[in-house]
């Protein structure tokens, strides 16, 4: 998946540094859209292979994370 974050309820200017800090802060491991070509750093990809159980464990951190997260 390729999700979009909404640049006026999120404003990441640096999506490198979302994703370093989302690992520091919750162990788990996206990747930027920048990563992918992506020219604005609005973006980021996930997969979706493992479990269920483990996917809305992700979706719960990621969620934790992006509640607080500024930049």
């Amino acid at each position: 998946m390729f999700p979009k974050l909404d640049p006026k309820v999120y404003p990441i200017k640096d999506d490198q540094k979302m994703v370093f800090d989302l690992l520091q802060q919750e162990k788990m491991l996206i990747v930027q859209g920048t990563g992918f070509n992506w020219p604005a750093p609005d973006h980021f990809r996930i997969v979706f292979l493992p479990p269920e159980e483990q996917l809305q464990d992700a979706m719960t951190r990621l969620a934790r994370f992006l509640k607080t997260y500024k930049q």
